[in-house]
């Protein structure tokens, strides 16, 4: 009779176990990355508005709330698991004009010291994959 225990690594040390696969944690992660900049974007609506009305978003003030609004609902359904791919690509539709914002702000870069555009390119995939992907 074999008794089993915690699984464990090669180095016979147990292994962590999360509670939920790792797709889960990491749409809710994406939901959640969100948050804060869905807060500071309301909080600084006057700063955010002068940056959407220099790279073209326009009335300014009205593309702030809209992405505001888009983050928030992108980022329910990405942390409460409903309407995933709806939520998805909201989040990618927002990411995407990031990218384009920094881009036309900044110039086309990719490493984020520029500031670059990468990070925003990689989480709007991510979020796709999460959604899209089998």
């Amino acid at each position: 009779m074999t008794v089993s225990g915690p699984r464990r690594d090669l180095t016979g040390h147990p292994m962590f176990d999360l509670p939920i696969d790792a797709r889960t944690a990491i749409r809710i992660v994406c939901g959640l990355f969100f948050l804060p900049h869905t807060v500071a974007k309301l909080m600084h609506i006057d700063r955010a508005s002068q940056l959407f009305h220099k790279v073209g978003f326009r009335p300014a003030r009205v593309f702030v709330v809209l992405t505001a609004t888009m983050e928030l609902i992108a980022a329910a359904c990405l942390i409460s698991g409903y309407y995933v791919k709806v939520g998805a690509t909201l989040a990618a539709i927002v990411l995407f004009g990031a990218a384009y914002a920094i881009g036309r702000n900044h110039g086309l870069k990719w490493r984020w010291q520029h500031p670059g555009i990468e990070y925003m390119l990689f989480w709007a995939i991510i979020c796709l994959f999460v959604a899209y992907l089998p």
